[in-house]
């Protein structure tokens, strides 16, 4: 029973690995061509570190979602840095009970809206990273728990 369970468990981690190590592939040309180019100089650290622990050899850094994480704030940074609020008139004959109403509207600069373009496979790539690192600490500590020696 214990195999089974091991085995059931070990199958899963593989599968979560296995799509994390498919969104990763690529990520790096993202990175450099989409997402570092518009990101203020104070901000493109973030991409050099997550690009670093992208190439570790044979293993996952075991701190990627954080990597992810850090970019992904500062990508949103920097979308609500260029990004604007402008108010638009409501065609009077929509308007009921007032003679002048506005709608607000959010305008993204040219950089603010290649930032948010470059953010799905990010966004993917944290979820996958956060779900196989803490499905493997679960079961790292789950046996630690079982087998104290």
């Amino acid at each position: 029973m214990s195999d089974i369970v091991s085995r059931t468990l070990f199958e899963q981690q593989v599968d979560l690995t296995k799509s994390l190590l498919q969104r990763m592939h690529g990520i790096d040309g993202h990175l450099t061509t989409r997402v570092r180019p518009h990101l203020p100089e104070e901000a493109r650290y973030t991409v050099a570190r997550l690009i670093e622990a992208l190439d570790e050899e044979e293993q996952i850094d075991p701190n990627l979602h954080f990597y992810v994480d850090a970019l992904l704030g500062e990508m949103r940074l920097a979308i609500a840095a260029g990004t604007t609020e402008e108010q638009v008139p409501i065609p009077r004959g929509q308007l009921v009970g007032c003679t002048e109403a506005f709608d607000t509207h959010k305008v993204l600069s040219p950089t603010a809206e290649a930032l948010q373009a470059a953010l799905p496979p990010l966004e993917g790539l944290y979820c996958a990273a956060q779900q196989a690192l803490h499905f493997a600490e679960a079961i790292r500590l789950s046996f630690r728990l079982l087998h104290p020696d």
